[in-house]
């Protein structure tokens, strides 16, 4: 367990930073944060530039915030900053996430200085946990900011805990009572498809609610996914 888990069930950070790059910008673009995902090969696949900002928390585990900026978003930062260099104009929104990171999951954190890095290498580390949001303007890809956390060495090097049985919310692949799933109506352990057959009922439900920042009702878009306030989460505009 991390001490970094709500933070990466929230887009806070993210969208801290992207307020904070926005800023820098001093333009009229308005920046937002699509939906977390698990790669960025799409914008890879351009010209990208890297800036990154390591930082360590109590306990041992050690992190990174890294901008991955396409074409287009590294030269309008470069010409924003007073020496027209990438990394002056993303360190300040690095930092910005950064605290914010900490703010949010209560852990002390010491920051070092942020590099300009290839954005290639800054994604090979496999070891600890990932999460990318997309850099949108519109409906425009600009870029993405991931948070990449380490385990502390001791948890990394030492032996995995043994598996009593299925995580929360997966499904076993074992058969129940000899049964395949196809059998048991698609995984379920009674071996009953539950189906309603000609039954007409009218269901109303209040699902939760949340509250959010103009900027965050603004960057709303047909298709776009919110997090209730029951979750505790943010899910950013979908993209």
């Amino acid at each position: 367990m991390s001490q970094f888990d709500e933070v990466f069930s929230s887009s806070e950070w993210a969208f801290a930073f992207a307020e904070a790059l926005e800023r820098q910008l001093g333009d009229e673009r308005i920046l937002t944060v699509g939906s977390a995902r698990d790669t960025v090969a799409e914008l890879l696949a351009g010209t990208t530039r890297a800036v990154a900002l390591e930082f360590s928390a109590v306990g041992g585990e050690t992190g990174v915030v890294t901008l991955l900026a396409g074409q287009a978003l590294g030269a309008a930062l470069e010409h924003a900053a007073s020496d027209e260099t990438l990394l002056t104009a993303c360190a300040g929104a690095l930092d910005v996430a950064v605290r914010t990171i900490g703010e949010r999951s209560g852990v002390d954190i010491d920051p070092d200085a942020a590099v300009e890095t290839d954005a290639e290498r800054a994604l090979d580390d496999a070891a600890g946990r990932r999460v990318i949001y997309p850099l949108l303007d519109g409906g425009d890809l600009l870029g993405c900011v991931t948070l990449h956390v380490r385990p502390a060495p001791s948890a990394a090097n030492g032996p995995s805990a043994a598996v009593t049985g299925d995580a929360p919310g997966s499904r076993s692949s074992t058969p129940v009572n000899g049964a395949s799933e196809s059998e048991t109506g698609s995984g379920n352990p009674l071996g009953a498809s539950y189906v309603l057959a000609d039954v007409e009922m009218g269901v109303t439900a209040e699902l939760g609610r949340c509250r959010m920042t103009v900027r965050e009702l603004l960057s709303i878009t047909p298709g776009a996914v919110i997090d209730l306030d029951r979750a505790r989460a943010r899910r950013s505009t979908c993209w």
